[in-house]
C-alpha cells in the first residue's frame, strides 16, 4: 500500500509538473528600449504558480505574476484556468481593471470555494515610458527602483485575490494606479515564493532581505539583476529546497 501511495503520489507531481510547464513563456519577449528578463524556480512539490507575457499593439506589453491556492494537480489546473482567461480579457488591451473584472467572473464561477488566485499585472507602454499596475490581492507590491536616487519604490493598488468574490466586492475594490518608467528604472514583479525560501533553522528570507537584495542588485541590468537575486535565494536556503515555485520577473529602461 505504501509502495502503490508512492507511485500515485509521483504521478499527481509529474502531471502537475507537466501542466505547469504549459502555464510559463519560453522565453521573454524584446521591447525595443528595455531589457526583460524572467525566471521560475520549481520546487520539489509544484502547484499553479506562473508569470506570463502579453505583447499587445502599439508595441505596449503585459506582464503578469500570479500565486494560487493549493499544490499539486489542483493547484496547477487552477493556474490554467486562471492564466487561460486572463490572457483572452487582457489580450483585447482595454483597461485592465475591466479585463481583471471579466475574467474574475469566469474564475470564480468555476473554481472551488475558497480557492484563489492573486495577480499582479504590469501594463507597459515603452513609447510613453509608463506603466499600469493592478493588484488583485497579491501579497509581493511591485517594486520600482529609481535610476535618481536609487531608492526602492512600491507599487500596490488596492483589489482582492480572483475567485474570492463573484463580482461585486471584488469590482468595488480593485483599482488601477499609473507609475513613471524613466531612463535607467527598473521594475521587479513576483510570487510570494521568494520571500518564503527557508533555512536550515528554518527561518524565512522574508520581505526585507528581499529588498535588501534588490537595492543591492539595483543598478545592474535585468538578466545580471535576476542572477543575482537567485543567488540570494539559494544563499540563504543552504541547500534546503524551495517550499513553494518561485517566480522572478525583472524589467529596466535602457538609459538615456
Amino acid at each position: 500500500e505504501a509502495q502503490e501511495e508512492l507511485a500515485a503520489r509521483e504521478r499527481e507531481l509529474a502531471l502537475a509538473g507537466d501542466v505547469r510547464e504549459q502555464l510559463l513563456p519560453t522565453q521573454a519577449p524584446q521591447v525595443p528600449g528595455y531589457t526583460l528578463a524572467a525566471k521560475h524556480l520549481d520546487s520539489p512539490s509544484p502547484g499553479g504558480d506562473f508569470h506570463d507575457f502579453i505583447v499587445l499593439p502599439n508595441g505596449r506589453l503585459g506582464i503578469l505574476v500570479a500565486d494560487v491556492s493549493g499544490r499539486g494537480i489542483p493547484g496547477a489546473m487552477i493556474g490554467a484556468i486562471a492564466r487561460s482567461y486572463l490572457r483572452v480579457e487582457l489580450a483585447r488591451g482595454d483597461d485592465p481593471v475591466a479585463a481583471f473584472v471579466r475574467a474574475n467572473r469566469e474564475i470564480a464561477r468555476d473554481v472551488r470555494r475558497g480557492m484563489y488566485i492573486s495577480a499582479l499585472y504590469v501594463l507597459l507602454d515603452p513609447r510613453a515610458g509608463v506603466a499600469t499596475v493592478v493588484c488583485a490581492g497579491h501579497k509581493l507590491p511591485l517594486v520600482r527602483l529609481q535610476s535618481g536616487d536609487g531608492q526602492v519604490r512600491t507599487v500596490q493598488p488596492e483589489g482582492i485575490a480572483l475567485g474570492l468574490d463573484k463580482g461585486p466586492v471584488f469590482e468595488r475594490s480593485l483599482t488601477s494606479v499609473e507609475t513613471p518608467v524613466n531612463p535607467g528604472d527598473r521594475l521587479v514583479l513576483a510570487n510570494t515564493g521568494p520571500v518564503t525560501v527557508t533555512n536550515r533553522d528554518g527561518a524565512e528570507f522574508g520581505e526585507k532581505a528581499y529588498y535588501r537584495a534588490l537595492l543591492a542588485s539595483a543598478k545592474l541590468d535585468s538578466p545580471a539583476m535576476l542572477s543575482h537575486l537567485v543567488k540570494s535565494l539559494e544563499a540563504h536556503a543552504q541547500g534546503v529546497a524551495f517550499p513553494q515555485d518561485v517566480s522572478l520577473v525583472v524589467l529596466s529602461r535602457d538609459s538615456a
